[in-house]
């Protein structure tokens, strides 16, 4: 018997889970709730989520609901779907207790992060950002507090410092589809011991922490940093630097050894490769992008060295 299940996501992080929903024999998925879609780029054309286009995309036959807040239309539809389960993955709006509550198999929520660890909106950004050596995805309970229900199940990686915000969104969103998969027969059947979270180890992380403000490299900024906001900030704010009135946009970059000194942030050029001189060392910057120029390769910005 098929389990009527109710599917709320938005973001990049949400598709997989949703396309392991979709071919689980066990899930009867009634709907799909998703963020309205919204206008986007220099022309301002109104697109949908990630959730809405992969759905569109691919033809796939299943309602997709996209309430504009959805604590105003909670009851309409539960009343409409009736669901046994929710699942819930980067869905980006507070979520009432009124559908919380509902479900026989409660609402189960996959955070991309070891929680209690990096409760909130960007534990992916902010793993990179931390320079953490290992992360996961989590499945929780869903309680009416940020992140904090029991413990469903859980699963960890360790992370090679290379991965920029995408690859390691994408690694977590895969695993998570993996293990919920892999605990959902069980929850259904009762066969899973939930783990209450521990407070006292708890971080969060909130959407202002990745601001345009906080992508600035100055001067200052240590180089292990700078290299880990280069990756962090990818693709979106992405990192950037002032530099002789204009922004310029680092898209990509690695730590050198290369020893410059200064008193300011400066580029240089040496064997035919671009550098970022900071305080603290050098980053050897491979894409960039200056304001009012093109995004590129370094070897079309060699002009920027001093």
């Amino acid at each position: 018997m098929k389990i009527k299940t109710m599917f709320m996501g938005s973001g990049e992080f949400a598709v997989p889970i949703l396309d392991s929903l979709l071919k689980n024999d066990l899930i009867d998925l009634v709907c799909v709730i998703t963020q309205p879609d919204k206008p986007v780029g220099r022309k301002q054309v109104f697109t949908p989520t990630p959730v809405g286009e992969f759905l569109q995309k691919n033809s796939i036959k299943v309602v997709c609901e996209t309430p504009a807040k959805i604590r105003i239309e909670a009851e309409d539809l539960l009343n409409k779907y009736q669901p046994e389960l929710i699942i819930v993955a980067s869905y980006a709006q507070i979520i009432p207790e009124t559908i919380l509550n509902y479900p026989k198999y409660k609402a189960l929520n996959l955070h991309g992060s070891l929680l209690p660890e990096l409760r909130g909106a960007v534990p992916v950004q902010m793993s990179i950002l931390n320079g953490l050596e290992r992360t996961g995805v989590t499945i929780q309970r869903m309680v009416y507090e940020m992140d904090a229900g029991p413990i469903v199940g859980k699963k960890e990686i360790e992370l090679d410092k290379t991965e920029t915000t995408d690859i390691l969104m994408d690694k977590l969103a895969h695993l998570g589809a993996a293990l919920l998969t892999d605990i959902l027969p069980k929850w259904i059947n009762g066969q899973i011991q939930e783990i209450p979270q521990n407070e006292s180890d708890s971080t969060y992380c909130y959407k202002d922490d990745i601001s345009k403000n906080k992508a600035e490299i100055t001067f200052e900024t240590d180089l292990d940093t700078a290299e880990r906001m280069i990756r962090a900030f990818y693709p979106w704010p992405v990192a950037w630097i002032k530099y002789q009135g204009k922004m310029v946009k680092i898209f990509s970059g690695i730590v050198s050894d290369l020893k410059e000194n200064s008193s300011e942030l400066k580029f240089i050029k040496k064997d035919k490769k671009l550098f970022l001189v900071l305080q603290t060392g050098c980053i050897e910057v491979l894409e960039l992008q200056i304001e009012g120029k093109n995004r590129d390769s370094f070897k079309n910005y060699l002009f920027l060295s001093a």
